[in-house]
């Protein structure tokens, strides 16, 4: 029999390499969900945290004193004298990190590893906390839908508590482990509406069975939730519908017709293939305009195309008002943010302030593991080019400190702009410049972000060595041409429009028909 000794070792390898993946996953799993750690472990993350914040965070003494900060560290370590998890150890430090008050940095807890036959199980069972949607509204937690039918529990019920703990002591507990920009007051609400089952999980025991404490319009009621199984949708003989034989010339006539009134425009897309920029003429004469950037990061979406295409055809239809909605738009490429800021303006300006530091600071040299290490280099060749030094201070060098000239088919007429807390980061950056030379009017909510801006530019996540949490903090100062006396705040909305569970439920757009009937006023 004749053996292939290439093909049996490289079998050999393969097979050696899943063994010790395997290996590796159930060592990872167990060190993130049961093993406890000394207090002299955690006390030494505790300390390289300090360490990469007062050393490289620029912003850490923006909102909180180095005496305090100080005293409150001191004071976290003095708590630490027995062994504890991952997850224990998180819900002790995680609120610390949070106490500077940037959005842009936290703690992260590491989830344990699951094999895809784990994940598969999981997907095929409703866990008593998964079987809502909730929405935080005035510091109270409402079921915005059910995952499977029940005769008691209506969409718009408030919850009181969950397995006896009140709603607003849950709120509260979720809140404190990641900060807001400052004094922010709508930006932690928006990241438990975005992902509130992932914090609750991430703070408290995913259950079984857990008891809900429910208030309907005239009564208060428990109801205990067990884990199922999700109903699988099975087809039938009844739901079968024969096919009937199809005019294709009528069809494919119609298809052009669709698509030459539509006039369909690029829109990107995000990492799910959905689209994330959109144009639509809201009146017949093009005369009213809605532009909607759900996201200024999405490295799948082409900006410059979209904002050249929707300008030109804003041009064409003579518009006389521009919606822009940032609501929800988390923020991210500083290009993108500012070319968009160019096509609404008729002269040059200048985007960005100049960020200050007192040193140059690469915080891969501190991470564990050998990701943080493989980048530590490469990041230090590039910041040659990234922070540039000047008279003992060193500044970013971004484009946009420098005057920049206005887009061709720029738009000058009437503008509005649609903001919330998750309007954050580069979409309050853009919201800022705008509110600064007051050339729209913003509706909705206060911005997520801070009017002042923030500490961002790159964003690296460090390996604490001991406990396996990871710390996400911004390294640079990013700040708008654009200033205010009010410290720590985000860009208030001209006319404050907060919608209520009823309007939630209903979909109603508070903000967009307050716009509409603003113009209708205004003719």
């Amino acid at each position: 029999m004749f053996i292939n000794y290439k093909v049996t070792v490289f079998y050999f390898l393969v097979l050696l390499t899943i063994s010790s993946s395997c290996t590796s996953v159930k060592k990872m799993n167990y060190l993130v969900t049961e093993k406890k750690y000394t207090p002299v472990e955690l006390i030494k993350d505790v300390d390289l945290s300090y360490k990469l914040l007062t050393e490289g965070h620029p912003g850490v003494y923006w909102f909180i004193n180095k005496k305090t900060l100080d005293f409150k560290f001191d004071s976290l370590k003095q708590t630490i004298n027995t062994p504890l998890t991952t997850k224990e150890f998180y819900k002790k430090l995680a609120p610390l990190i949070a106490e500077i008050k940037c959005g842009h940095t936290r703690l992260i807890l590491v989830n344990k590893v699951l094999t895809k036959n784990q994940k598969d199980s999981i997907a095929k069972l409703n866990k008593p906390i998964n079987q809502f949607s909730y929405k935080v509204i005035a510091n109270k937690l409402y079921i915005t839908s059910l995952k499977k039918k029940m005769d008691i529990v209506k969409k718009g019920n408030e919850i009181l508590a969950i397995d006896g703990i009140s709603s607003t002591e849950i709120i509260d507990n979720l809140e404190k482990n990641y900060a807001s920009d400052g004094y922010n007051q709508t930006f932690k609400a928006a990241v438990l509406n975005r992902a509130f089952i992932n914090w609750y999980t991430s703070i408290y025991e995913n259950k079984d069975t857990l008891n809900f404490k429910i208030k309907a319009i005239d009564s208060i009621f428990n109801v205990k939730l067990t884990t199922v199984k999700k109903e699988e949708k099975k087809d039938t003989i009844a739901s079968i519908k024969p096919l009937k034989k199809k005019n294709t010339d009528s069809l494919m006539a119609k298809k052009i017709l669709v698509k030459e009134k539509l006039k369909v425009r690029y829109k990107g897309s995000d990492e799910n293939k959905k689209p994330i920029l959109d144009l639509q003429f809201l009146e017949k004469d093009s005369s009213i305009a809605y532009l909607k950037v759900k996201s200024f990061s999405f490295p799948y979406a082409n900006f410059n195309r979209f904002f050249e295409e929707s300008f030109l055809a804003i041009k064409k239809g003579n518009t006389k008002n521009l919606i822009i909605d940032l609501r929800d738009n988390g923020g991210g490429s500083l290009t993108a943010c500012r070319n968009l800021f160019a096509y609404l303006v008729d002269k040059d300006f200048v985007y960005l302030r100049k960020g200050e530091m007192d040193h140059k600071f690469n915080p891969y040299w501190y991470g564990s593991g050998i990701s943080n290490k493989m980048i530590a280099v490469p990041f230090e060749l590039t910041s040659v080019l990234r922070v540039k030094k000047k008279e003992g201070k060193f500044y970013l060098n971004y484009k946009g400190t420098k005057p920049l000239h206005p887009k061709k088919n720029h738009y000058d007429g009437k503008l509005y702009i649609l903001i919330n807390g998750y309007s954050f980061s580069a979409s309050a950056l853009f919201s800022a410049n705008l509110k600064e030379i007051e050339r729209a009017t913003f509706v909705g909510q206060e911005t997520g972000g801070g009017y002042n801006g923030c500490v961002a530019g790159h964003i690296p996540v460090i390996n604490l060595p001991n406990s396996r949490l990871k710390l996400r903090m911004g390294l640079y100062p990013v700040l708008p041409n654009a200033h205010t006396e009010i410290r720590g705040r985000g860009v208030f909305p001209d006319q404050e429009i907060i919608p209520n569970i009823d309007d939630v439920l209903a979909g109603k757009d508070k903000e967009l028909t307050w716009v509409l009937n603003n113009i209708k006023t205004s003719l």
